[in-house]
């Protein structure tokens, strides 16, 4: 065996695309109505051949990481700022209370259990399914002015810590909101008929919608190749932008490389729906760097965090699964009840825009195959790009206050 170990640690492609590969179809599978989904499963996959304790540059996950987070802002742009103009501003600012609600909530963990900070990070950015976070987060400690074996610690803790309460972390709140959710709105029915009641409404503007999305498809289908000096020089200048920093005190503040990749995507997005000779890239390209970036991602961090994942169990003990359960769990309880009493959104916008507060990819799906409709889309994209912005930086405010 120590032959095929060997290769595999001399050649690292081989075990990201066997961890890519076999996370894909693991993430397939499916029990009834429940799937673990792609990232998910391939975080799993990660994990396990990461115990062969595979070196893995850090670059890698740096740009796989900047290009899921281009392609989200690319695809969500256009939505995001026409949001702003009108209902939208009140959704930010739900996503915005919700940010809030669960760093605050794993602040108050973290204190009550003792945690160290790298442990406090871990325990939000899986519990709140915040994968972002660990990017910026990494760029963040870089940066530290603290000693280098307590960077390293801090590299390897917070991964291992997010492993372990990622999984309850996606599967627990696709399961909450899409079970548990309508129940805390009036039961399953009243929110399928709320959904079917705005449906109708909808109809003469969903029609005008689709004439439009038809006449600017034609001129997209004009243009065959994507525009690489689009995205080439947008994630170059982006990530330019997101390097510059202030210091405050000894702490340096910044949007890091992948924010300012995030903000510029959502820019250009905006910018080329505008202006749709300029830019183009095709839907199957964004989807393909939305999932090749995330799930790359994401197999980098399982293999890398793989070999600290059973000590970082044995150290903060099985205990740290159930309190990342219950991080997961209040700040949905809460913002369900915010979203709709307070917020004033419908039942099923209210389950949406919670799923997108949290960017739960795996939970939008689980609701509306719940309720049979699309109307939770209504409140998961706008909170969902906000959340893509603001939870990953709320994360940075547990990693000052743990």
């Amino acid at each position: 065996m120590d032959w095929f170990i060997d290769i595999l640690r001399h050649y690292p492609v081989i075990p990201i695309f066997f961890t890519l590969g076999v996370g894909f179809w693991l993430g397939k599978l499916r029990y009834g109505s429940f799937s673990l989904g792609s990232v998910a499963a391939t975080l799993l996959v990660g994990i396990i051949v990461g115990q062969l304790d595979i070196p893995i540059p850090a670059v890698v996950k740096s740009l796989f990481f900047i290009l899921f987070l281009f392609s989200i802002g690319y695809s969500v742009g256009p939505q995001f700022f026409h949001a702003l103009r009108g209902h939208g501003w009140k959704q930010v600012g739900f996503a915005v209370v919700e940010a809030l609600i669960c760093a605050g909530t794993v602040v108050a963990a973290a204190k009550i259990m003792n945690y160290s900070t790298g442990e406090g990070v871990g325990l939000f950015a899986g519990s709140q399914t915040c994968s972002a976070a660990l990017g910026v987060i990494s760029d963040t400690v870089r940066g530290l002015t603290v000693p280098e074996p307590e960077k390293d610690y801090l590299e390897q803790i917070i991964p291992a810590c997010y492993a372990v309460t990622y999984v309850f972390g996606a599967i627990g709140s696709a399961w909450f909101l899409s079970m548990m959710g309508p129940k805390m709105l009036g039961g399953l029915k009243k929110v399928q008929d709320e959904a079917a009641a705005i449906e109708k409404a909808a109809e003469p503007a969903h029609t005008a919608e689709i004439t439009e999305n038809k006449q600017s498809a034609a001129t997209s289908e004009q243009i065959e190749t994507t525009d690489m000096v689009f995205i080439g020089l947008g994630i170059a200048v982006g990530c330019f932008i997101g390097a510059m920093s202030i210091r405050l005190k000894s702490i340096p503040i910044s949007l890091s490389t992948t924010g300012g990749a995030l903000l510029m995507g959502l820019f250009l997005g905006w910018y080329r729906n505008r202006k749709p000779k300029f830019g183009y890239i095709p839907s199957s390209v964004v989807w393909f760097l939305d999932n090749l970036g995330l799930n790359v991602f994401i197999a980098v961090i399982g293999l890398t965090a793989g070999p600290a994942f059973i000590p970082a169990v044995k150290s903060v003990g099985v205990t740290l699964v159930l309190v990342g359960a219950v991080c997961t769990m209040i700040p949905m309880i809460i913002c369900i009840f915010l979203g709709n009493k307070v917020f004033r959104f419908s039942a099923p916008e209210t389950l949406g825009c919670v799923a997108g507060a949290r960017c739960g990819v795996a939970a939008i799906g689980a609701i509306q195959d719940s309720i049979g409709s699309t109307v939770p889309m209504v409140g998961y994209t706008v909170t969902y790009a906000t959340a893509n912005f603001i939870l990953v930086f709320s994360s940075l405010i547990v990693l000052f206050v743990v």
